[in-house]
This record gives C-alpha cells, sequence and structure tokens, in this order.
C-alpha cells in the first residue's frame, strides 16, 4: 500500500490544483500512468504535481482539460497557480503590468522579464537558490500572456 500525502486545498493554489487533480483523475478512473499517457508525460509527473512537486504549466493544464473533459477548470485554475509562484513583494507590479496599455523600460543588465525566452529566464533565476525553479520560470512566462492579447 502506498503512502499518500493528502493535501490541503485551501492552503495554497497549488495544492487546491493538485487535490482537484488527483479527485479528477479518480473520479475518471485513471492511474496516474494512464493519465499521463494520455497527455503526453510521466505518470511520475502527474503524481508530482498532484503533490505539489512540480508546477503545472498552461499547456499540460489544456491537455489535462481534454483529457478528462474538465471543461476548461484546470486552464482557468492555472493562472491563479503561476501568479501565486511570483514572490509576494512582485504581485502588485505583475498586476499593474497585467493592466498596463504602455510599458517603458530600460534594462542596461538584463533582458525585460515581458521578453525573456524559457532558457534565459531559467539562467538568469537559477543564480539564487530560491526553491522551485521550474515553477520560478513557468510564472516568469506566464506573464508574457498579456502581449498575445488582442490589444496588448
Amino acid at each position: 500500500m502506498s503512502n499518500i500525502r493528502q493535501l490541503d486545498p485551501s492552503a495554497s493554489p497549488l495544492d487546491y490544483y493538485g487535490y482537484e487533480l488527483r479527485r479528477a483523475r479518480e473520479a475518471a478512473g485513471l492511474t496516474q500512468a494512464q493519465l499521463g499517457a494520455i497527455v503526453f508525460c510521466t505518470g511520475s509527473l502527474i503524481g508530482q504535481i498532484e503533490t505539489t512537486l512540480k508546477v503545472p504549466t498552461r499547456e499540460f493544464s489544456e491537455r489535462v482539460d481534454a483529457a478528462l473533459g474538465a471543461d476548461g477548470r484546470f486552464s482557468r485554475l492555472v493562472g491563479l497557480v503561476l501568479r501565486n509562484q511570483l514572490p509576494s513583494w512582485f504581485q502588485p507590479y505583475a498586476e499593474m503590468e497585467a493592466a498596463a496599455t504602455y510599458i517603458s523600460t530600460y534594462q542596461a543588465q538584463l533582458v525585460h522579464g515581458l521578453l525573456q525566452t524559457a532558457g534565459y529566464a531559467r539562467a538568469v533565476l537559477s543564480t539564487r537558490d530560491q526553491g522551485d525553479l521550474d515553477g520560478q520560470v513557468a510564472a516568469r512566462l506566464e506573464r508574457q500572456r498579456i502581449l498575445e492579447r488582442e490589444q496588448p
């Protein structure tokens, strides 16, 4: 018998996501490996997301929605999860950034966060040890969604 980590869905958006993913997967009668095969990842990754060891991406969430017939629930929730990965001091700036119609900035040393690629963001963020690097990179890339709006 395996020791399944119990999550408190009210602890954080990531805990809620993991709890809901496990609940939806089990309701569909799928194992982690079976769901992983359907959404093109490993069962181990499904387990890591269910237990909050890894942060889901938007692409993963869209595939899970399609696989489980979740009507966009995970795609809507992942934005909250990713925003929560930002440092608390930066969250007000991210909100202003999302509402802005014009941003002017000068960066002499680094490419602005909105314009960074995944590899560049990983290299910049890996210079300090502050927890989940994958989650931080995903959160930084999530901010770029404002550039994809009809009127960025």
